[in-house]
């Protein structure tokens, strides 16, 4: 260890990104040598330190094979005392030599591994100087500068290493080994500034003076004007208030926030949570340098706000700005989110001069290549399914990547998992028909006392993107050539925002990931008064794990590795259910209090049991079923439930995967076929129990779809509009909860119903005539006659006695 390396180590402390560096595809068989963003004395002893101690591989000496004089190269230098600077002329020659060799002896083949070394990992804004002036940033760096950096931000070194660049026979021979050592040069120049780009975030000129610009830009200019003119008063007055919506909507991003917020972080997720799990984390990390990034996770709690900022932060990638309501604005927690990168919106866009600057604002950071982050649902959900889209945010994206676009566009949908949710008093109140309280200092305080709670763990997955341009080709083909005023709202435009809207709640149900409490609840709120035998819901919640993984809805789907035993521990840990002893075996339940909070982590995963819950209402009522029918009914619901749960599948395909559950149910034994018929075991059997339990789980989906279609049938074609069917509908839920314990937010969701007559509408079920009544078509008996066969009699009796 050389004395340099002592002397760093005093106070370097290095992390790797990424953290498994199997992901690169190092090629072990091939000579390899690192190649540096820039030369550095304290970044090459670093990295020989780090090759020492075993942590990186340890690059060939092939200085005589290839005409290299180093293992560890550096693209570019800096040269000069006073006028210092950036050349790249030794790199480039010594690449020429080994691309000479490569092309005398077509066997020999070379490896470039890029690698960066950050000393602190953002800049900053102007206060916190010393810091400030010695983290990582844009512009030529120093002996002296990187010095104090290593004192001040050792602490946090990042290493980055990227994936290989290989130099073999299959380079271009027509052109010399100096031409093509100026074109790698070239692109490992660019690859570098991505990289840096990703880690560092953009040159801090472009983050001090964004608000500013804004202001200044002719369209806003335009709008002060018109504002002041419409609300006659002069034009000074205008500019000041559009200087405080600015202020009031832009972030005040900082280094010091960062790190601050970073060390909270680092401790509540130890102390309050039993971690953070990111997956697919690796399979998204090169796009960070490749592309505008927008963040599109569910949104499930306020923890969500920075949970991904702290998890990229970690992993080194610069946090996005976060997109959040003005109502967390709140006195010092507003200072603290706003410095962590969040941006503040209102809940309406009612001012023309607000929604012009917000637009513009958005236009600026994607014009910049800021990644940015924001809840397309708008607000939390309350009953645990994914709240239809808000088009808003995404009008805005789309509208400002059409007139302002510095690298391609892509949508990052992810689904964030919580065994418990710190919400989950305020959301038991809300799901049971209580009112939302409003965020307060006084809430904050309140919350802070449940920090003492255990939440057990958090885990995030990562969807595939989404590209934009691929939807706006669909739509538009000629969109590169057209720009939008913030008014323009085109047909196609429109299109193109659902659409977006719709793949990214489908994608992030696809990253769906299914804790202990998912599996106690989906099992246990299907069991008559909430409870089952420890053997029985043993053998349930193996059932529905085998289900998730022989029958895998997505491969970014991902289920808890707890056996069930730990399972049931889990949830007794966390406080949802309780052990009853009994002589004839223990009995598990669901705690008094909790079960309508259950409903909303069984509502998290519903959609991974669409096809064999329906499959196994068809045998509630019957023990045999032909295979035919059974198909046959799952195509005709297929449009409903793929709308209201967000399922991937087109119908063919819906009708598919029922043809492998039926298959799967059979080798269970849960099903036997009869010739072209199907049948369940006779009732008291242990699988007959399996499968009626199966078979609860999204019963109370269709039990509200039911409702909405014996409603028509009893009041009779042209007799309602669709306001009054929705409130008779509500009316009839909430009477039924109340009678029979259904005790299910579904049914005090009138939004679902909402959603519901609509989809029949689509369907042509129904349609409204002039007068805005509803008019039935010849297919709403059949959809009426299949509901009454695979809902239980005592279900079907009650709703039917209510009408």
């Amino acid at each position: 260890m050389s004395i340099l390396s002592k002397l760093l180590y005093l106070r370097v402390k290095v992390e790797f990104s990424p953290t498994k560096l199997k992901s690169l595809e190092i090629d072990p068989d091939i000579p390899f040598v690192y190649v540096l963003s820039t030369e550095s004395t304290v970044s090459r002893s670093i990295l020989w330190e780090e090759i020492r101690r075993g942590h990186l591989p340890k690059p060939y000496e092939i200085q005589q094979e290839f005409n290299l004089n180093k293992s560890i190269l550096a693209s570019e230098k800096t040269v000069g005392f006073w006028n210092r600077k950036t050349e790249y002329k030794e790199f480039e020659n010594q690449l020429t030599g080994a691309i000479e060799q490569i092309q005398k002896d077509p066997k020999k083949q070379l490896q470039l591994i890029p690698i960066a070394v950050f000393l602190g990992r953002a800049p900053d804004r102007d206060h916190g100087i010393f810091k400030v002036i010695f983290s990582e940033k844009w512009g030529i760096t120093g002996r002296f500068r990187k010095f104090i950096s290593f004192l001040i931000h050792g602490k946090h070194t990042l290493v980055r290493l990227s994936q290989p660049i290989l130099i073999n026979e299959s380079l271009d021979n027509q052109q010399g080994p100096a031409k093509l050592a100026h074109k790698l040069s070239r692109v490992l120049r660019l690859h570098n500034n991505r990289v840096k780009t990703a880690v560092v975030g953009r040159d801090l000129s472009h983050r001090r003076t964004i608000a500013k610009n804004i202001i200044k830009r002719p369209i806003v200019q335009k709008e002060i004007a018109s504002y002041a003119e419409r609300q006659k008063i002069p034009i000074e007055k205008a500019q000041k208030e559009a200087q405080k919506i600015i202020r009031e909507i832009a972030a005040d991003y900082s280094y010091s926030s960062i790190k601050f917020m970073s060390g909270i972080f680092r401790w509540f997720w130890t102390k309050v949570y039993d971690g953070v799990k990111l997956n697919f984390f690796d399979e998204f990390r090169n796009l960070t340098t490749e592309k505008e990034i927008i963040y599109t996770p569910c949104h499930r709690s306020h923890i969500d706000y920075l949970i991904l900022s702290y998890s990229l932060y970690e992993k080194g990638i610069v946090p996005p700005h976060i997109a959040a309501g003005i109502n967390l604005n709140l006195p010092l927690v507003g200072r603290l989110l706003r410095g962590s990168g969040a941006f503040f919106l209102r809940r309406s866009f009612n001012s023309v001069l607000y929604s012009t600057i917000f637009s513009e604002y958005l236009s600026s950071l994607i014009a910049h290549g800021v990644s940015i982050e924001y809840f397309i649902e708008g607000t939390r959900s309350r009953t645990g399914r994914l709240l239809h889209p808000k088009a808003g945010m995404l009008a805005m994206t789309v509208r400002s990547y059409l007139n302002e676009r510095s690298k391609p566009l892509v949508f990052l949908p992810s689904s964030l998992n919580y065994e418990k949710l710190m919400e989950g008093a305020s959301y038991k109140n809300e799901l049971g028909g209580k009112g939302k309280k409003k965020e307060s200092i006084g809430g904050l305080f309140k919350t802070l006392k449940l920090l003492k709670e255990d939440y057990g763990r958090l885990t995030v997955n990562f969807s595939e993107p989404i590209e934009l341009d691929d939807i706006l080709d669909q739509h538009k083909p000629d969109w590169r050539d057209i720009k939008l005023d913030v008014k323009e709202k085109p047909k196609w435009f429109k299109s193109v925002v659902s659409d977006a809207g719709t793949q990214i709640l489908t994608k992030i149900n696809e990253a769906s990931h299914v804790n202990p409490i998912n599996l106690l609840a989906v099992t246990l709120l299907s069991t008559p008064n909430r409870a089952a035998s420890e053997s029985n819901l043993k053998a349930q919640i193996k059932l529905y794990k085998k289900i998730i993984l022989d029958l895998p809805y997505s491969s970014r789907t991902t289920v808890t590795t707890l056996s069930v035993e730990e399972i049931i521990e889990k949830g007794i840990t966390l406080g949802f259910i309780q052990r009853v002893s009994h002589s004839l075996g223990d009995v598990i339940q669901v705690k008094d209090d909790m079960g309508v909070l259950m409903t909303y982590y069984r509502n998290n995963v519903l959609h991974l049991f669409a096809a064999s819950s329906f499959i196994a209402m068809f045998f509630v009522n019957d023990v045999k079923q032909p295979r035919r029918e059974v198909l046959r009914m799952m195509a005709i619901v297929y449009p409903f439930i793929k709308h209201e749960l967000f399922l991937k599948w087109t119908r063919e395909e819906f009708v598919e995967y029922g043809r492998k559950t039926l298959k799967l149910l059979k080798d269970l034994d849960l099903l036997v076929s009869a010739g072209r018929n199907l049948e369940r075991h006779k009732g008291g059997s242990l699988q007959a129990a399996e499968l009626r339990v199966l078979a609860n789980a999204l019963m109370q989906t269709y039990e509200r779809f039911f409702i909405v279609i014996a409603l028509l049938k009893k009041r009779g074609s042209g007799n309602l509009t669709s306001n009054e069917l929705e409130s008779l509908c509500h009316q009839v839920a909430s009477q039924l909860s109340l009678l029979y314990e259904f005790n299910s937010p579904d049914f005090f969701d009138k939004t679902l119903f909402r959603q519901f007559i609509s989809i029949l509408k689509q369907e042509q079920i129904i349609k409204t005539d002039l007068a805005g009544k509803i008019i039935h078509s010849d297919n709403l008996e059949p959809m009426y006659q299949g509901a009454k066969d695979i809902l239980s009699r005592r279900i079907r009796h009650s709703i039917l006695y209510l009408l």
